[in-house]
């Protein structure tokens, strides 16, 4: 087991990395880019390494430099084997993505992703006239082309579904529509997907539930510049929450990330922040938190919970089942072994707050995000012990070198 401490408190500056989910986008859409493209404020987390492996292997040639990576699109061609390692979103984005050629290609992945869903897809492949070959698990084998037109999507898929779609479509010969059949789940995910195509000169008209998407269009930009990840930065925003000085560096307040929410969530528990997001008033209060949109913030908002006095509820996490661990188990497991009171009700996390806590002892489930609400759990134990501390290299490399830098301690 691996010992994470803080003895005092954790007091320094933080640079907040550059955000994956626009760094995904960005890499997706610079390599269909008629002319080289250069991708600044980036960092080489795992799951970036591996959609930038899929490109390369799909014909772009990608060259990676100290916070920036330039993009020079290729032909696409024929690949025997694509491999996403874990990363989710390179996955949702590759499917309609290897499907620009014809050719057959396998899509593998490691771990958990082999099995995360990716049957809401296969609508779209037979629509398609696709040929696919899927038991249950990866690798998946496909044969066949995208053609522009109608697609219809559940509005409770994985938004990442529905943003590999329109991160491609716009470059096929014809118009189509993405229809969403009813209400969408992780709205602000596809929000951030249009975004991100405007800044790249890519314009998709959204009416009602209805995608418009005009064929032939291009890139227009040679520079961009991803903004501070505000998923990340919910670790740092909770420990300045739980009484840390922390300055963060590195953040927009530009309403791209839905991940922004978590502001607005600390603030309605009864924090509020300065300039430089310390928090300058602290007036704990409990309430119910909907994170239907914003899952990823789950497992920091129960350890932030943990402290407030009264029950909070985080409902709205049926989708916690699906990620790198069952979030929703695993999430409480880091609670309950630091002797927390919380249950599991439906798809709603009841948490007591004001434990009177102890060093727990927590499985890391390979899973990024349970890791790092773990080491900040460490500010109100004061010491957790935890199997593995490698999973964050999915998706912030450097956390626990920042964590010791403002005070944390690693014993390993």
């Amino acid at each position: 087991m691996i010992k994470l401490t803080i003895e005092n408190n954790l007091k320094g500056e933080v640079k907040i990395p550059p955000s994956k989910s626009i760094a995904h986008r960005a890499l997706i859409l610079a390599s269909l880019a008629k002319e080289e493209v250069v991708i600044s404020n980036i960092a080489y987390s795992n799951d970036i390494l591996a959609t930038i492996s899929c490109l390369e292997s799909l014909g772009t040639t990608i060259i990676k430099e100290e916070g920036k990576v330039i993009i020079r699109p290729g032909v696409i061609h024929k690949v025997k084997d694509l491999n996403c390692g874990e990363s989710g979103t390179t996955l949702r984005f590759m499917i309609p993505y290897v499907l620009l050629q014809s050719e057959e290609i396998k899509i593998d992945g490691e771990n958990r992703l082999k099995v995360r869903p990716i049957a809401d897809y296969f609508p779209m492949l037979e629509a398609n006239q696709v040929k696919y070959i899927y038991d249950g698990s990866l690798p998946l084998t496909l044969e066949g082309n995208l053609k522009c037109g109608k697609y219809e999507l559940n509005g409770n898929v994985s938004s990442q579904f529905i943003s590999g779609l329109l991160l491609v479509l716009p470059f096929l010969n014809g118009d189509s529509e993405v229809i969403i059949k009813n209400k969408l789940e992780s709205k602000p995910y596809v929000d951030l997907t249009l975004k991100v195509a405007k800044e790249f000169g890519i314009e998709i008209i959204v009416k009602d539930n209805i995608y418009y998407i005009k064929g032939n269009q291009k890139v227009n930009i040679n520079r961009y510049e991803v903004e501070g990840d505000y998923s990340q930065a919910a670790f740092f925003l909770v420990a300045n929450a739980l009484g840390a000085e922390l300055k963060l560096s590195g953040l927009r307040r530009s309403g791209m990330q839905g991940d922004e929410d978590i502001i607005k969530i600390l603030e309605n528990l009864g924090i509020t922040f300065d300039e430089n997001f310390i928090a300058k008033k602290r007036e704990y209060k409990a309430g119910v938190i909907s994170l239907a949109q914003n899952p990823d913030l789950a497992p920091i908002l129960g350890v932030f919970a943990s402290y407030i006095p009264g029950c909070t509820k985080l409902i709205n996490l049926e989708r916690l089942v699906y990620k790198e661990s069952n979030r929703l188990l695993s999430t409480l497991e880091i609670l309950t072994n630091c002797n927390v009171s919380a249950r599991i009700v439906d798809n709603t996390l009841e948490i007591n707050g004001r434990a009177n806590y102890k060093p727990g002892r927590i499985k890391s489930y390979n899973d990024h995000r349970i890791v790092m609400a773990s080491a900040i759990m460490a500010l109100l134990t004061k010491e957790i012990y935890i199997d593995e501390i490698k999973p964050v290299n999915k998706s912030f490399p450097n956390f626990f070198n920042i964590y010791k830098q403002i005070g944390g301690k690693v014993y390993e």
